[in-house]
């Protein structure tokens, strides 16, 4: 008879997620896992199949965290502009507050693994569209883009390769008055 889990498999993901997140799939190695962890090689295969199981997982996890967050601040209530500065803030409030320079999981991702992997690639692809269509719909709460969708979806994706430009600017270690500049410069082109 199988032993039960003692541990808590949330948790777990948790730490496999941020060692993930700050190191990258090829940086991390099954001795950081552990080490995050606290979990031994054996206990962690008895959740995921191996590492890269564990890497997809953390990718998963990081999508039901952050990225759903981030879609919740634009689907609230309020006019764009509002909506988009409230997540803008949140997206620089890491490095602003606490020197948090991990960046955007997804964008390391992408850069670390999206070329190399398929299941990695696919997954970041059909999140940052989910994004790209959390844009739109928050654009298109205004009656300025409500009848306008191919402005509104070109703002769309403008909106959104600026709000990642400005997540891979946090990970490459840019000062926190340039990444607030650049994001009010963002914020200007909402009407």
């Amino acid at each position: 008879m199988a032993r039960p889990r003692e541990f808590d498999a949330d948790e777990a993901l948790d730490a496999v997620m941020d060692v993930f997140w700050r190191q990258g799939f090829e940086g991390t190695s099954m001795h950081d896992i552990e080490a995050a962890t606290g979990l031994n090689k054996q206990s962690l295969y008895r959740v995921f199949k191996d590492k890269r199981a564990m890497y997809l997982a953390a990718l998963n996890r990081y999508d039901q965290q952050e990225v759903a967050g981030a879609a919740d601040i634009l689907a609230g209530p309020g006019r764009p502009r509002s909506k988009f500065k409230k997540l803008f803030n949140a997206a620089l409030a890491p490095v602003l507050e606490g020197d948090d320079r991990r960046g955007c999981f997804l964008c390391n991702a992408s850069a670390d693994q999206g070329q190399l992997d398929r299941q990695t690639r696919d997954f970041v692809g059909a999140a940052m569209n989910r994004m790209l269509h959390a844009f739109d719909d928050a654009l298109a709460t205004s009656p300025v883009y409500a009848r306008k969708a191919q402005a509104r979806r070109t703002l769309s994706a403008k909106l959104l390769a600026g709000y990642f430009g400005l997540r891979v600017l946090v990970r490459a270690n840019v000062d926190g008055a340039t990444l607030v500049a650049a994001a009010e410069a963002l914020l200007s082109e909402i009407e």
